[in-house]
């Protein structure tokens, strides 16, 4: 097997070529190019997770064909490849606004397809008690990679006048190369059981609901402010892409190291426990952007490169592993359907946000020489937003959890070089005191109720 994570590391780094055009300062600079306002700007990054909601229909595909190697393939290859058509009318000069959303849209309706795919097919072929490490060990490499390929990117899209065309095309070579690096996974078969699992079935469970409603209402607090992050930094604040990137690969150096320590980590505490640690300091990161102006850009990048970086390991370790544990089946109908939960949210959230940064666009305020742009209003109200998602998830069951509560002390015990085993100890004899108190508490009424109750007969 080690052969296997070997190649599907590969994979996910050659994948990278093509994954970093659709996010990040490229893929804002791509669709400014394209002539997106605000508000276009925002249903564009809004796009592909909404266009996850196709993931429903993989379940066809995987019953109908049962190999998901050759099916995620295929699906990669006509995602990967329309979005590179771009190519074709940036040098024609077609530059309309509708060119780029049709083909993100077509693109991202594949790599939907692909990805509900994948989920099932990873869900069988790396043990459950492997995936944090595995996954752990995968997104480190990705994070280099991540690194290099923006610096390469933005260093293109800075010194060359057709930079944009020259990174649509490495990003093709890149796809040539992951569908040879996925051929070398093992295309495990599909259980009996993992094929026609009714939809019907998946609603009735209710521990799975919840957490696609928290699903739904998470991507709706990040896309609600997701596009404006860069988009502020290029228009409002004029910083280049080269700065940009450096920041960038120190965010993805610090993530390196990040997820090498939270693969393993999330295995033993629990992926629910991790996902709440990166909500909560995500929501901390966006909170920051309200001072990210002109005077404070260089500090507080770098805050956010090591700040983001942790929150966003500890997210998409956890969130990518949580379906897989949630749902009692590998079925792709389970990632499809919470993936189409995602994808409502992520509209609801991308419209609100559009609509919001469009009316805050032409707010600037300066307060004795500190700025306030309207986009950082917006930042502030994300950052509550994406808070309160945490409710949500802690209502989600899962067989592995330490609450959160006793993960920040055993955190802080390492950090002040304190037994780990100590900390616990003090918590859960705090919680068994409390649980002990409210027992007798409950004995002592029970008893006056009977007394009542019996006083009241003999009167």
């Amino acid at each position: 097997m080690k052969k296997a994570y070997l190649f599907l590391t590969l994979e996910g780094v050659f994948s990278l070529f093509y994954a970093l055009l659709i996010q990040g300062p490229v893929f804002t600079g791509l669709a400014m190019l394209f002539n997106l306002d605000e508000f276009l700007l925002s249903v564009a990054a809004a796009i592909p997770p909404m266009m996850q909601f196709f993931q429903l229909f993989a379940s066809f595909f995987v019953q109908k064909y049962r190999k998901r190697r050759f099916l995620v393939n295929v699906f990669n290859a006509f995602s990967r490849f329309s979005f590179a058509f771009l190519i074709v009318f940036l040098l024609l000069g077609k530059t309309e606004p509708l060119i780029f959303i049709v083909a993100l849209v077509i693109s991202q309706i594949f790599a939907a397809l692909s990805s509900s795919t994948w989920n099932s097919w990873m869900r069988d072929l790396v043990p459950p008690e492997e995936r944090g490490r595995v996954f752990g060990n995968r997104n480190m490499f990705l994070s280099i990679g991540n690194a290099l390929i923006i610096y390469l990117y933005s260093s293109i899209v800075d010194h060359f006048s057709s930079g944009f065309v020259l990174v649509l095309l490495i990003s093709t070579v890149g796809t040539v190369l992951s569908i040879f690096a996925m051929n070398k996974i093992p295309d495990v078969p599909v259980r009996e059981t993992v094929t026609g699992i009714p939809l019907k079935a998946v609603f009735k469970d209710e521990n799975f609901m919840k957490f696609v409603f928290f699903t739904f209402y998470w991507n709706m607090a990040v896309t609600f402010s997701s596009a404006f992050y860069h988009y502020h930094l290029l228009k409002n604040l004029g910083v280049d892409y080269t700065y940009i990137a450096y920041m960038m690969i120190v965010n993805n150096f610090v993530a390196m190291l990040v997820y090498r320590i939270l693969g393993k980590v999330s295995d033993r505490v629990g992926h629910k426990t991790i996902a709440e640690f990166g909500i909560i300091l995500a929501s901390f990161v966006s909170g920051m952007w309200f001072f990210m102006n002109t005077n404070t850009y260089r500090t507080l990048m770098v805050a956010d490169a090591f700040l983001s970086s942790i929150a966003w390991s500890a997210i998409n370790l956890s969130l990518a592993i949580l379906p897989m544990e949630v749902a009692f089946e590998s079925d792709p109908v389970f990632f499809g359907l919470n993936a189409s939960f995602a994808s409502a949210g992520s509209l609801i959230g991308s419209f609100a946000g559009g609509i919001t940064a469009k009316f805050l666009s032409d707010i600037y305020v300066n307060l004795h020489g500190f700025e306030i742009f309207g986009l950082q209003l917006l930042f502030l109200m994300a950052g509550i937003f994406r808070f309160s998602a945490v409710f949500f998830l802690r209502k989600v069951k899962v067989k592995k959890y330490i609450p959160f509560k006793a993960f920040m002390l055993s955190t802080l015990s390492v950090t002040l070089r304190r037994p780990i085993d100590r900390m616990l100890d003090v918590y859960l004899l705090l919680k068994r005191g409390n649980e002990r108190v409210r027992e007798l508490v409950g004995r002592s009424k029970r008893r006056e109720s009977n007394t009542d109750e019996q006083g009241g007969k003999q009167g």
